[in-house]
Parts: C-alpha cells; structure tokens; sequence
C-alpha cells in the first residue's frame, strides 16, 4: 500500500519526552488523560510553543476503530501537540459537539482522522450547520482506500510520521477547494417509451449517500463491493483480517470476472445524460460492463482510471466538472498496471434512468438500487489542505532553530506502530 506522504524524519530530534500532568473532568467526548502539550506548557517543548497559536485554531477528530490498531495510537500521539478540548472521539458524538464548541475561532482547520468516510462525515455535519467562515479540512488517513486523502497529497495511510511534520503541514498546507456533488434519485414505476420496469425485494429505495466527494458507479464494480459486503454483514467474524478480507475480495472479482454480471446492464439504461446530451449510444458502443464517474482523480486505492488527453480538460476536483470513464470487467486489473478507462466526457450535469435494479456504490458504500432516475450537479465546494511537506519543512526551519531540523531521519517512534504491518487495499487485488 503507499504510504503516507515521504517521511522527512524527526523534525525536533532534541526535545525532552513530554511529562504526564494530571487529567481535569472530562467533557462529552474529550480526552480523559493527555500529557503535557506546548500550548499548556511551553517549557516542555520550547521549539513548537513558538507556533502555539496556531496549534489552539486545530481540532481533531479520531475514528479510533479505524486501521485497525493505529486510530486509537493517533488518538493518543495527538496529546503531545493540541490541548485536549480540542481532540474528540468520533464514536461519542460525532464531529458536530467539536465544531461548535470551536466555531468562532479565526482560521479554524480541522483534522479529520479516520478513512473517507470518515472525511465525508465531516463535511456533512458543516453543510448542516453553515457556519459563516467555513473551518478548512485536512487528513489523517485510517482507512482502506483512502482516496481523498491521496489526492490531497495526505498519502494511502498512516505509517508512523513524523507527528511534528504532520501538524507542520495541517498550518502550513495549501488552502483548495472540492468539488462535492448532490445525487438525488427518484423512484421509477413506468417508462413513457414503454420499457418494462422491473423491480426486486432485494433493492434499496434510496442511495447509501447523497453527496459524492470522491466517485459514484453503476455496474461491475459495485456489484463486487456489494457481493463482499453483503458476505461480511451475514458473517462479520470472518472478516477480521485484511489478509482474509484480500483473498474475499479476489473470489468475488474472478467469480464476476466468469460470470459477467453486468454484461448486459446497459438494457437496463433507458437514459444516460450528460449536460443535455445522450451518450447511451457510445457507451453501448464500448460494451459497458461499469460506468464510473470521477470527482476526483485516485480510485480504489490509487488507481488513476482518467488520462488527460487531446479533446478534454485536464482533470481537476474544483472545477465543478466529473469524468465518465467505462470499464469492462476484466480492466479493473489492467487498472494494477496503469491502464486507464475509456473516456465518456466530462459534465456538470448528469441525469440517469434505469428500468431495473443495478448496483451502484457512492464513495464505496455499494447498494443495489430499485428503477430510478438519478441527477447529479455540483452541491457545493469544501474548503480543503492540501499536504505541503516543503512549506512544512521551510516554515518550521524559519521558526526553529535549523540543529533541531533536517538532521534526523528516524521519525517518531512508538513500539505498538512499529509492530503494526499496514493495512492490504482490498482493491489491489485487480
């Protein structure tokens, strides 16, 4: 799996190990024992108590059941940088007890630690609330695919860095905008060219999600998401291991890759338009077996399925356009060696409708979903940081004494993640 952002090593080599203070009461979600931090007591870390304003405008919060063991070390390593207001558990809560308690803070930037769901979340509860000034978001990533976070220059998951450079590059990083998209779908009971309608008990009335952040699918894909997922709901005890997780996966692809099971889904799609044009016919034409459609550009687990080229745009997550690509099956292994999907178009306004049931996943949460039509337009944009390991880098050395930085290369250390191996993506298998 790739790694979290290229470890500059141990930004402050020469600092003392923190020392352990007494706890207050404990509020809501909050940390109940920490040690000691630089903005409580500057003594204890000279070097970042000279950015200490900037660590009092951070909040974090922490997935702990995320990566396995490594959320609830994060949610432990965070205590030597931030105060303990300003870390909270996602699990007692949620994000929006934090966001409130911090909200009138000027420049507030949020760390969201966990996988994109977690990430998507976040954004979800400040759509809710629509603060004035929208708090920017960065990430730690926990999760599996991590696919937001790789775009963001955050890395395919956390591998013991340098918690100091983290933070560096939380204060330090490159303010971006994120597209996000509103997927609405409606219930179809008749088709007006009269198409028969099917339906099954199976089928959902409704999308998991409705905001993409990150990419959406109909066919080969998600039915091989869905088929894994729907194993690991009926015998969860099984699924406790990325190696068995890995080799599950694997089965449901070669068993898809042989069965074909979406060879015919594009009977079941009476309209597929893009900003008021059909392209039915040219995905026809390309015997769709998976039509996914981008908003940003890293996809099951870093694979890049869009290819800038003659006739299109280059890509990008803010300019409130999505890439279509088509796949057959067997291309989501070609996808291992940097082949790409055959580019549909790029468009601001998708609209959608089937005559019978198909999978579909929304930022990885599959689903099979009963007739429907379906719209996609922008919703809104998020405001982001983006990763800078050279502002980091620069910023600290301006701040800190230079035999304190670029002088180590052994980040921080911590016994349990050292013995931690790193999570498989379930997508490699392709």
């Amino acid at each position: 799996m790739v790694s979290f952002t290229e470890c500059f090593g141990g930004l402050f080599s020469k600092r003392s190990t923190p020392k352990q203070i007494e706890p207050d009461s404990a509020i809501g979600g909050l940390l109940q024992s920490y040690p000691a931090n630089p903005v409580q007591h500057p003594e204890l870390n000279p070097e970042l108590s000279k950015i200490a304003s900037n660590l009092e405008t951070i909040i974090a919060f922490v997935n702990p059941k995320s990566g396995g063991q490594k959320g609830r070390i994060v949610f432990e390593r965070l205590k030597n940088y931030l105060n303990r207001e300003n870390i909270f558990d996602l699990t007692k809560g949620g994000p929006k007890l934090g966001i409130e308690k911090h909200k009138n803070k000027n420049d507030l930037r949020i760390i969201a630690c966990g996988g994109d769901g977690t990430v998507g979340w976040v954004l979800s509860v400040l759509d809710e609330m629509k603060l004035e000034n929208q708090p920017s978001v960065a990430i730690l990533p926990l999760g599996t695919g991590n696919d937001l976070a790789r775009t963001l220059g955050w890395g395919g998951g956390y591998n013991n860095e340098s918690m100091e450079i983290f933070i560096k590059k939380v204060i330090f990083g490159k303010i971006v905008k994120l597209d996000r998209w509103s997927i609405e779908t409606n219930l179809v009971y008749s088709d007006q060219n009269d198409i028969e309608v099917k339906r099954s008990s199976d089928a959902k009335d409704k999308l998991p999600l409705n905001v993409i952040n990150n990419y959406f699918s109909i066919g080969a894909d998600a039915k091989i998401a869905l088929d894994f997922h729907s194993a690991r709901e009926k015998n969860p005890e099984l699924f406790t291991s990325q190696a068995f997780n890995k080799i599950e996966y694997a089965k449901n692809y070669s068993k898809d890759l042989l069965n074909r099971s979406c060879k015919d889904m594009l009977q079941d799609i009476t309209v597929f338009e893009c900003d008021g044009i059909s392209y039915l016919d040219k995905l026809k034409t390309l015997n769709s077996h998976s039509i996914v459609f981008l908003n940003i550009p890293s996809y099951a687990s870093g694979k890049k399925p869009w290819k800038n080229e003659d006739g299109f745009e280059p890509q990008s997550y803010s300019d409130g356009k999505i890439e279509i690509v088509s796949f057959q099956t067997a291309d989501f292994m070609l996808l291992q060696i940097g082949v790409h999907g055959d580019h549909i178009t790029q468009a601001k306004k998708i609209r959608i409708k089937t005559a019978s049931p198909l999978p579909m996943q929304v930022d990885g949460e599959p689903c099979f979903l009963q007739p429907s039509e379906i719209t996609i337009e922008l919703k809104n944009q998020a405001t982001m940081i983006a990763a800078s390991e050279e502002n980091a880098l620069i910023s600290a050395c301006i701040q800190t004494t230079c035999s304190y930085l670029c002088c180590s290369t052994n980040p921080d250390t911590d016994d349990e993640i050292a013995s931690e191996t790193e999570d498989e993506d379930l997508f490699d298998v392709f």
